[in-house]
């Protein structure tokens, strides 16, 4: 389109007036000024007179700007010729015409403005008021174009049958999915109610309207049923539909989407069938092994009279002991574990005899020997000049350093016996545990025991320092328990600490050390029928490490069974789930674990003090 001058631009008026100022009251220009919608006049020579602030503000360009072209100049090519045509109703009638096009703004970009335009009769002015209808454009275009994928989308499906329906069910899209699957034309199917493509006796049960209404109030419903093609046959469909509602809630329709699980039924079906006929055979072979075996056991029952029926069984019968023996092998290796605590007890209090004795038995060897020193000196005293045969010997066997060293010989003998009884009792202490029932037990003397079996394993080695035990010990009484699985929980949890602290890189000036802490804690129990909470006295204990501690990730998983961050070989991830059993399950108590990394680990038991007063 040719641009238009501002002298070939005619616009409608019905006054010949001259040009003047349309706004003469300050309170109506003030009005003009504050109205948040453009506002534009324009005189009939095809400028712009006048227009408020916000005319600016959206567009761009300046008051004087707008007045140094016809306005015509402003609108988009494709836009003049329309408006136009518009304005020219502006003579036949004295309402207000609206119209839209596309406004150019001061960065090149236009936005398309919703116009609202009359003529003042007595004047020779146009009033247009103009609003900013950019974003709904927008959007309305998105919205179709996004209408327009997803039917492009559903056109281009040819697996599925994707039908559109109506509130009441009226097939208002078809697509070619539909068509090859039902074989029904668009033009066939739309407009149809669903429940043509059911069953008569599905229509008599309402079952369309049935799903429909399913689907409305769930949001979706999914059915699975025969149903009927174009030429009669038939298949078995998936069907899904799904209730489409508005933003406001409003039901819009349903979209419903048919598979065709022909094939997936009859493989469903065949696989059933040959799985019955697969039992139906193993039962009839299983009948004839039971025949067979009876046969079987009658032959023997009478070979057994011959010495060749013998010889044959004693076969069978040797193939069958090494068999038990194989089991037999295999059980005791199951039992070895349970049993290995009733061993270790029976061999520690066989060792506890001889070394009771030895032990008792050195103090008299040292006041006998001590007897003995002294006559040697009363002699030496007496006898000063023995005979060289005396003084011979007495050369040979050192009898100066026999008689310093004697002594502390049977004193180390003696501290040597006391340790074994040490290791003995604290054996016998933690092997306690195979007890038949729950008894009041010293955990202080379980600890205890636990730490001088695993005294070896705290000292310092080539590879690793030694590792300082810290106790805290509180005023503790006896607990109601299992002693023996109690001491394994505290090897367990010890072990683990000193596995950690083994195999972690030391900080340097600061020792590897366990902190063991015991207390009593009042812990309040469930309320009871009156809503009275009583508390109930627990023992606990905590032990930590100053390792380098656990993820999040970790923590959570540590109490699974075989969970392990220990390498292949060196851990069966077994020990701290079996030690979670022995106290919640088997205590009714707490085992907790809280731990950071770079600040160590915490693992806190807490157990009822008097599992039979509660």
């Amino acid at each position: 389109m040719a641009t238009q001058t501002a002298e070939s631009i005619k616009l409608p008026c019905k006054s010949s007036e001259t040009d003047r100022h349309p706004f003469v009251c300050s309170k109506l220009y003030k009005f003009f000024s504050l109205t948040l919608d453009m506002f534009f006049v324009a005189g009939a020579d095809g400028y712009w007179k006048q227009m408020n602030p916000m005319c600016s503000t959206i567009l761009g360009f300046t008051a004087k700007e707008f007045q140094s072209q016809p306005w015509i100049e402003w609108i988009h090519p494709d836009d003049r010729q329309s408006t136009l045509e518009h304005l020219q109703n502006l003579t036949y009638c004295t309402d207000t015409i609206s119209f839209e096009n596309r406004y150019r703004c001061q960065d090149g970009s236009y936005k398309w403005l919703l116009w609202h335009v009359t003529q003042c009769p007595h004047q020779h002015f146009i009033y247009a008021v103009a609003r900013d209808n950019t974003q709904r454009k927008q959007a309305e275009a998105a919205q179709r174009e996004s209408e327009e994928r997803f039917r492009l989308l559903v056109e281009g499906v040819n697996d599925y049958a994707i039908i559109m329906l109506d509130p009441l069910g009226q097939i208002v899209s078809w697509n070619t999915g539909a068509e090859r699957l039902k074989q029904y034309r668009a033009s066939e199917a739309i407009g149809r109610h669903v429940s043509c493509f059911y069953s008569s006796n599905a229509i008599e049960s309402s079952q369309p309207e049935a799903v429909l209404s399913l689907a409305a109030h769930h949001g979706s419903f999914e059915e699975e049923g025969w149903q009927m093609r174009k030429d009669g046959s038939q298949f078995f469909a998936n069907v899904v539909t799904t209730a489409l509602r508005a933003e406001d809630g409003q039901l819009r329709g349903f979209a419903r989407v048919t598979r065709d699980i022909t094939e997936r039924k009859l493989a469903r079906e065949a696989l059933k069938k040959a799985n019955d006929e697969l039992e139906q055979r193993v039962a009839e072979r299983t009948a004839e092994l039971i025949q067979l075996n009876k046969l079987l056991q009658q032959e023997i029952a009478q070979h057994q009279l011959t010495e060749a029926a013998l010889k044959a069984e004693t076969q069978h019968a040797t193939s069958l002991l090494q068999e038990l023996q194989q089991t037999q092998t295999q059980l005791i290796q199951t039992e070895k574990m349970s049993s290995l605590g009733q061993l270790v007890a029976g061999v520690a209090h066989e060792i506890n005899n001889p070394v009771s004795f030895i032990y008792g038995n050195i103090d008299y060897a040292l006041c006998y020997l001590q007897d003995l020193m002294r006559l040697v000196e009363l002699y030496t005293l007496h006898y000063p000049q023995p005979p060289d045969e005396i003084k011979a010997q007495i050369a040979a066997i050192d009898l100066n350093f026999l008689m310093t060293d004697m002594p502390k010989l049977l004193t180390s003998m003696k501290v040597g016996a006391n340790r074994i009884r040490q290791v003995v009792l604290s054996l016998q202490n933690f092997l306690k545990a195979e007890q038949a029932e729950m008894k009041p037990a010293d955990l202080h003397e379980g600890i205890d025991s636990t730490l001088m079996i695993l005294q070896q394993c705290l000292k310092a080695s080539v590879e690793h320092p030694e590792i300082k035990v810290i106790k805290e010990y509180g005023n503790l009484p006896r607990v109601d328990c299992y002693a023996g699985q109690i001491n394994q929980v505290f090897f367990n949890l010890i072990t683990n600490a000193i596995d950690v602290l083994k195999t972690s890189n030391p900080v340097k000036d600061i020792p590897c050390q366990i902190k063991i802490s015991t207390e009593v804690r009042e812990i309040p129990a469930e309320k009871g029928e009156t809503g009275y909470q009583k508390t109930i006295p627990h023992a606990v204990i905590q032990i930590s490490d100053n390792g380098p501690g656990m993820s999040k990730e970790v923590s959570r998983r540590l109490f699974d069974p075989f969970f392990t961050t220990k390498p292949v070989g060196k851990g069966t991830g077994l020990g701290l789930s079996i030690s979670y059993q022995i106290i919640v399950e088997k205590h009714g108590g707490q085992l907790t674990c809280t731990s950071e990394p770079g600040k160590g680990s915490k693992f806190s038991i807490t157990i009822p003090i008097n599992r039979f007063t509660n």
